[in-house]
């Protein structure tokens, strides 16, 4: 494995050392997170400060601003989206990006994950009878919210986590929006895809490329198909993962290893 240095920089505002230091620890490695960087200049998920760019190129900025503003050569960064599923659009997805810069090797790696399994829901005034189960639904206390004036969207509350400070809000401006907080610190579920993606990031730092060590020597393609085991026709699944070597250009295919044919379910002659 590459090692990581002793203390590396996270820019963070919104605690997300508390789900990623658990998983550095057993490396050996404390993270470090600056008190006077501030985060919400690359964009904000209430809207005040929009991001200009999607997640991945932002995690990048911003690590590499982070660690401009900090005087350090190597750093982490977060960035997550939420938004329609590829091909299924009614569905939420929670995309989240952690980054790995190190300007003395010379190289960045990405941590990536998606989940399905999100805490983004709204309710208006005019759902008022709905609040209770709505507070339930989220784990409310846990699941923070963001209180609107349904008006013009303004924000006028956030990080909402307490029923009587969420009723006097309501009573001094009864035409609300409530919507869950989707910043790191206040979003359970979102936590959690964080800690995936930091997951996929460590396991990125152990695949070293077999000719010349470099890490993240992971899957860049894919290709062939894997035949029906009913019909023996090709289905549309592929049969190889190609890896591919981000410095050398070394690459490798290998063979599935979770499956040898595809189920008839999968297949277009079998179940057209």
């Amino acid at each position: 494995m590459v090692a990581f240095p002793s203390q590396l920089l996270l820019s963070s505002k919104h605690h997300k050392e508390r789900n990623l230091q658990p998983l550095f620890e057993p490396i050996g490695v404390e993270l470090i997170v600056p008190k006077d960087f501030d985060t919400d200049a690359f964009g904000t998920f209430c809207g005040e400060i929009p991001r200009k760019e999607g997640p991945k190129l932002t995690v990048k900025e911003k690590c590499l601003a982070g660690m401009a503003h900090t005087q350090t050569r190597q750093g982490l960064a977060s960035e997550g989206s939420f938004g329609p599923h590829p091909s299924i659009p009614f569905l939420t997805i929670n995309e989240e990006f952690l980054i790995y810069i190190d300007l003395d090797q010379d190289f960045e790696i990405y941590g990536h994950s998606i989940s399905l399994d999100v805490c983004h829901q709204h309710l208006t005034h005019h759902a008022n009878d709905q609040l209770e189960s709505f507070l339930d639904r989220i784990e409310f206390g846990a699941q923070g919210l963001v209180f609107k004036n349904v008006l013009n969207n303004e924000t006028i509350d956030k990080g909402i986590t307490d029923r009587r400070r969420l009723i006097d809000l309501m009573k001094k401006h009864p035409e609300w929006l409530l919507e869950t907080d989707l910043r790191a610190h206040f979003n359970p579920k979102r936590q959690k895809n964080i800690e995936q993606a930091g997951r996929d990031l460590i396991e990125r730092m152990n695949r070293l490329c077999p000719q010349c060590k470099h890490p993240d020597f992971s899957v860049s393609s894919y290709s062939g198909l894997l035949n029906c085991s009913w019909c023996g026709n090709p289905t549309k699944s592929y049969a190889y993962l190609e890896f591919e070597c981000k410095k050398c250009a070394h690459r490798l295919k290998e063979k599935r290893q979770d499956i040898s044919e595809e189920d008839p379910q999968y297949c277009q002659h079998c179940n057209p």
